[in-house]
């Protein structure tokens, strides 16, 4: 009983600290520093000195809350992963209120507008700069990040895109399946921007983001839109009406 008391006593204390503004603004300090000294000079070439010294605290300050860089890097990783998730949820519930084929050009927009705003800048484009650099060392943390962010965000698209397809709403070619047209979608959307900032570093404007988006979501639909009829569609349809004639 005694040993269950002291437990909870160290458990409330523990909680106190945790809640304390000091305490939560050190931490909030070394979360920044690691994150911009890893981003500057990579994970090798940080340590916890330099942390520590960026942070504003000692040495002995940021080991006591913290065991390694190595568990610093993985909570800025984790961090980033939180914010990913909970924006896969708001596109799920977007995704999931009424789209019908004379909303679908707004619909689509709006969640491109979302995707270029949450996912071309700084913050996304440095942790993906960065675990690509460091991706032969935490390799299980890049594929945990790929799975739990960009991949969700993939699996909700393609979620809505399937229902979307069934009813008629979006008409890909037959030889596509609602992941294939997530990811086209993505990509249109997003894939240049992102693949240009990360590989120069340079982010584009919001405008120019935006932009991009606009136009990937109208290339999308003059394929995919409820209009669209694939070639292989109209051959099928032509022989079924018994024409021969060429389009």
């Amino acid at each position: 009983m005694r040993a269950i008391v002291g437990k909870n006593v160290a458990r409330r204390a523990k909680r106190g600290r945790e809640a304390d503004p000091r305490v939560v603004r050190s931490r909030a300090a070394v979360i920044d520093a690691a994150r911009t000294l890893f981003m500057e000079q990579g994970y090798a070439g940080t340590t916890m000195e330099d942390i520590a010294h960026r942070a504003g605290l000692t040495k002995r300050t940021l080991y006591n809350n913290y065991a390694d860089k190595e568990a610093l890097f993985r909570l800025i990783v984790s961090d980033v992963i939180t914010v990913a998730e909970a924006f896969a949820r708001e596109l799920r519930a977007e995704l999931a209120t009424g789209i019908t084929t004379p909303n679908l050009r707004d619909k689509l927009h709006d969640v491109a507008a979302r995707m270029a705003a949450r996912i071309v800048r700084m913050q996304v484009i440095s942790l993906r700069r960065l675990l690509v650099g460091e991706s032969r060392l935490f390799p299980e943390l890049a594929q945990e990040y790929f799975d739990r962010a960009p991949g969700q965000v993939l699996g909700v698209l393609a979620e809505s895109f399937e229902g979307l397809m069934r009813a008629g709403i979006l008409r890909a070619a037959p030889s596509l399946d609602a992941p294939r047209v997530a990811a086209q979608f993505a990509y249109l959307v997003v894939g240049e921007t992102l693949d240009r900032a990360i590989l120069t570093g340079i982010v584009p404007s919001e405008d120019e983001a935006r932009a991009c988006a606009h136009d990937g979501v109208e290339t999308f639909l003059a394929r995919n839109g409820a209009g669209y009829s694939s070639s292989a569609t109209r051959r099928s349809r032509r022989r079924k009406n018994g024409s021969t004639s060429s389009v």
